[in-house]
């Protein structure tokens, strides 16, 4: 078993990859990754302009303007209707906008690797640019391994369940600027699933499998494979600490268990990174803020415990129950506490806390 930071550290150095690139649209490529540095053309705005409706004061006379108006140059300020009779003393470049204070011209809008957001359009938009060049969105297969799994589509028989995990896994990977390309189902049976993964590790960039991750179950089994090639294999981390990491046919497999919870946070503690790293995204862009906890709660010490829970925006307080079968606590979570080697978190105690 490896700790989380070496699980981390050879997630950055064995699963690099550059995804192909393409051409698109400025809307479009919204939670696409830039694949080049975006310079400004010309700088904005390009001569003064007036902040507020009044009277302009230039040389020795005035002129009246409406917000946004260009202004002469030598314009020293802008006198608000509305303070015009008031003896309001009158400063150098009062309510004016400088040619230049948005946007120079040569200024770095956006940088290759980040994520394009409605954010950065603002710039992008306001420099007259239509197309970018973007990475690829990774596609991403889900292969959940049981043999009482139900597929949502089908009506559920006797003795079976529904594959939530691949749906909740799925609608995540979408979240975060991926793409979902298969989602399929296997037996507990390894040449079943060695099957599958064959035909997905064909055109997926990542693949992640759920269930049969116990000790005599066929996935577990099956990474032993000569075809399979262990990065690593057990993970002390808790929920999820049977994960495993290969590479198939150079295609990198992220093992999940079957248990809900475990692996959904499994998920967001390696597979996010990896999701990240395979998309030429720096992997240590995942932001965390460091926030008080409401109320004391217990983890597992000697690892690394991902806490599910709520954030109000003044402290952090867990779930009532973070059981690695719990199967509906994240719908009422907003992001989970990470908590390093501590079996006791105390209340009004500072924690790190990463929303989803």
């Amino acid at each position: 078993m490896i700790s989380y930071e070496k699980a981390i550290e050879i997630i950055s150095e064995k699963v690099s990859f550059t995804p192909k690139t393409k051409m698109m649209s400025v809307l479009g490529s919204v939670k696409h990754i830039c694949a080049e540095d975006i310079y400004a053309t010309f700088s904005l705005p390009t001569t003064d302009i007036s902040l507020k409706d009044g009277i302009a004061l230039y040389k020795d006379t005035q002129y009246e303007v409406s917000t946004g108006d260009p202004l002469k140059e030598g314009t020293t300020a802008v006198i608000p209707h509305e303070e015009i009779q008031s003896k309001k003393e009158i400063y150098s470049k009062q309510n004016i906008k400088e040619a230049e204070e948005d946007i120079k011209k040569g200024e770095l809008l956006v940088k290759k690797d980040d994520y394009i957001t409605a954010y950065s359009i603002t710039a992008l938009a306001s420099q007259g640019i239509k197309k970018i060049k973007v990475f690829n969105r990774l596609k991403v297969s889900i292969l959940s391994i049981g043999d009482n799994l139900c597929p949502v589509q089908k009506e559920i028989q006797e003795g079976e369940i529904y594959n939530s995990n691949a749906l909740s896994l799925a609608a995540r990977i979408l979240e975060i600027g991926a793409s979902v390309y298969k989602v399929w189902q296997a037996k507990n049976n390894q040449e079943e699933i060695i099957q599958c993964i064959k035909e997905l590790s064909e055109k997926s960039d990542f693949i992640i499998t759920t269930g049969a991750m116990s000790q005599y179950d066929a996935m577990s089994k099956t990474i032993y494979n000569d075809n399979f090639s262990i990065l690593f294999h057990k993970v002390q981390i808790a929920p999820a600490s049977p994960t495993a990491l290969t590479i198939f046919h150079h295609t990198p497999i992220l093992h999940l268990t079957g248990l809900p919870l475990s692996s959904l946070l499994g998920f967001e503690l390696l597979g996010v990174p990896i999701i990240k790293n395979r998309a030429n995204e720096h992997i240590m862009n995942q932001k965390s803020i460091f926030v008080k906890n409401e109320k004391t709660f217990t983890c597992k010490d000697e690892c690394v415990s991902a806490i599910p829970g709520y954030f109000n925006g003044l402290s952090f307080k867990s779930a009532p129950s973070f059981g690695a079968g719990m199967l509906n606590i994240l719908s009422k979570c907003n992001g989970y506490a990470l908590i390093k080697n501590e079996k006791i978190v105390k209340e009004n105690q500072m924690i790190e806390f990463f929303t989803f």
